[in-house]
């Protein structure tokens, strides 16, 4: 739950990923569009809600930096499932993350890095969700999206729209 607003509330949408493979930049440019669209047609203002914007090429502890400070983390990446739809989006509530670490035994994974920030005395998000995109190929080196993900990219933004929509609602006490 978010703080209410009278309190001021910080929310960072954060667009994860890598340009340089393909369609797993695709959380990058949906922040950025989200940004763009945000900026040009903002919702009913909120008092006291303060919403950033950033598109970040880092995982693990070095988001630690990116994260701390905020009230709600709104996370837009990239997921490799078995038997992927690209551009498929689902929304995870921060509890249904894999707490598994990645490629390397150097990388932790974003609980671990929220609650690493914790343990240590950061002010972390409490509230996390997932705009989750499927791709069939993370690992793809190249430049820009497949023709699936471009076409999908409308879909993701309104989904984080509509989790950002919802909470500013929720904090307003009223109804998107």
């Amino acid at each position: 739950m978010l703080t209410p607003a009278g309190a001021g509330t910080n929310i960072l949408v954060l667009g994860l990923g890598n340009e340089l493979y393909g369609d797993d930049g695709a959380g990058l440019l949906a922040v950025r569009r989200l940004e763009r669209e945000w900026t040009a047609n903002p919702p009913r203002p909120t008092p006291g809600l303060t919403v950033a914007f950033e598109a970040c090429p880092l995982s693990g502890a070095a988001l630690l930096d990116v994260v701390r400070g905020a009230d709600a983390l709104l996370i837009i990446d990239t997921i490799l499932r078995d038997e992927p739809v690209t551009g498929r989006v689902s929304i995870l509530d921060g509890a249904d993350i894999r707490d598994l670490p990645g490629p390397s035994p150097h990388y932790i994974s974003v609980p671990q890095t929220l609650a690493l920030g914790r343990s240590i005395g950061l002010h972390m998000p409490g509230k996390v969700t997932v705009v989750a995109v499927e791709a069939k190929n993370l690992y793809r080196l190249g430049e820009g999206l497949t023709a699936e993900m471009e076409a999908a990219l409308p879909a993701v933004v309104a989904a984080a729209r509509a989790v950002l929509e919802g909470w500013a609602a929720g904090l307003r006490g009223t109804c998107p």
